[in-house]
């Protein structure tokens, strides 16, 4: 299997990505600017300190859980520490099978000079012999911004390569022994293309970049 390698040239930041001597703000950033109100609930409830740790520690297992995840995809030794980990990788496994996934690339960068924005997309490939785009997540439920990140990666993905994701794309959350999947087809992703514009438009209005 020949899977597309990720550019380490570019630099990365905490809300920029640096390519070519142009500054692209990260999609994640961007959707930062909408409101979560369920979350502003979450730290009344419990307190900003201790959301904040618990925010901080479950973005840590995010990213080891998408390294092993990669590294699985690509053939590469996947490395185990805790139970947690465990059975999220399972289930991965079990998934992948079940919906035949194919990767042509992982973790590729996207990038848009039009909003000058970038991001990383976990999968790019065939699921169920659809060739599709695909973030996974550790969350309980695929949030409305999670929708707003994949329906813009597929445009993005489409600017670059000339190519159409027919398939469109999807969440799939991998969190205390369940997996959540939320899929837009490719005019529900080409329809929320609009209110990221919105955001981005919000973002450069509020921090001028």
């Amino acid at each position: 299997m020949t899977i597309g390698k990720t550019d380490n040239t570019v630099e990365i930041t905490k809300d920029t990505y640096h390519k070519q001597g142009k500054s692209y703000i990260r999609v994640t950033r961007v959707l930062d600017i909408i409101a979560k109100p369920e979350f502003y609930r979450w730290y009344a409830k419990h307190g900003y300190a201790h959301c904040i740790k618990v925010r901080d520690d479950r973005a840590a297992f995010g990213s080891r859980m998408h390294k092993e995840f990669q590294n699985w995809l690509s053939d590469e030794n996947v490395w185990i520490d805790d139970q947690e980990m465990q059975v999220s990788f399972d289930m991965f496994k079990e998934w992948v099978d079940l919906h035949k996934l194919k990767p042509l690339e992982l973790e590729y960068r996207l990038f848009n000079d039009e909003l000058l924005v970038g991001g990383t997309c976990d999968f790019i490939g065939y699921m169920d012999d659809k060739f599709v785009l695909l973030d996974w997540k550790t969350s309980k439920r695929a949030y409305d911004n999670y929708k707003l990140q994949v329906a813009i990666y597929l445009f993005m993905y489409e600017q670059m390569t000339g190519d159409k994701v027919l398939g469109g794309a999807g969440i799939v959350c991998f969190r205390d022994g369940k997996i959540i999947e939320k899929y837009l087809s490719r005019d529900e992703c080409m329809k929320l293309v609009e209110v990221f514009r919105a955001a981005r438009i919000l973002y450069r209005w509020k921090y001028g970049k």
